[in-house]
């Protein structure tokens, strides 16, 4: 596969992320992303699958509620919420323009007695989800530990610096304005957005991802009276190590 092609299979998976982020819905999105990958991890073609076709996931509940830190009511709570959700999104197929709304689970059964959950999921939405978690560092457990929508944002952000090419340092400048808008937020100083982004958003990754970041705060070279005034800043991909306590 192309670097080209790695790219824009990235962009397109954005849509999806953030119809659960931009509402900080972080337990619906891990919920959804554990039963997708549960399916994606049979061996299936996903080329195969059908967009418009529901594929079951059998799971055991025990496991799920270990693997995410959850409680089996607060999983059923979420299956319930899912069930009740639809997303949309637009994407450009075969040169046209085309806007899709899905069910995020048409079906879902809880036997209590046996501690198994049932879930029906369509082929499209596991197509996303397999665009969105198919590289190196946007895998499930980095998003599973994530604590903020922030985090989730900037993990994907560090994997397009990541896409650059081989000759290309791995490192981007942002304004003000660019970060606002990739984030979803509307800080008015460089200053805001340290504190309310870069700041918890690197603290969560350092501890629960293999990448994360350090950045620079870019400083305006002509000298004025008092501190120099921020005109940007660069986010430098970093792997990691995630701390185990």
């Amino acid at each position: 596969m192309t670097k080209s092609k790695k790219t824009n299979i990235a962009q397109i998976s954005n849509p999806f992320l953030e119809a659960f982020v931009k509402n900080n819905d972080l337990v619906s999105f891990k919920v959804l992303l554990y039963i997708a990958k549960a399916k994606l991890n049979e061996e299936i073609d996903i080329n195969k699958l059908e967009d418009k076709q529901t594929y079951k996931v059998p799971l055991n509940l025990l496991n799920i509620s270990k693997y995410l830190k959850l409680d089996t009511r607060t999983i059923r709570n979420t299956i319930s919420k899912l069930n009740s959700t639809s997303i949309n999104y637009r994407k450009i197929i075969n040169g046209k323009d085309k806007e899709t709304f899905i069910n995020l689970l048409p079906a879902g059964e809880i036997n209590y007695t046996d501690d198994t959950l049932d879930v029906w999921i369509f082929g499209e939405l596991l197509k996303q989800i397999y665009a969105t978690t198919k590289y190196s560092y946007v895998q499930t457990k980095n998003f599973i530990e994530l604590t903020s929508k922030h985090s989730i944002r900037m993990l994907l952000l560090l994997e397009r610096i990541n896409n650059f090419s081989e000759n290309v340092a791995k490192r981007k400048r942002y304004e003000l304005e660019e970060l606002n808008q990739m984030f979803g937020t509307k800080h008015k100083t460089y200053n805001d957005f340290e504190k309310r982004v870069l700041i918890p958003a690197k603290k969560d990754l350092d501890k629960h991802s293999t990448i994360s970041f350090l950045y620079t705060k870019n400083k305006d070279k002509i000298k004025t009276r008092g501190r120099a005034r921020i005109v940007g800043i660069t986010i430098n991909l970093l792997e990691n190590q995630p701390r185990l306590f």
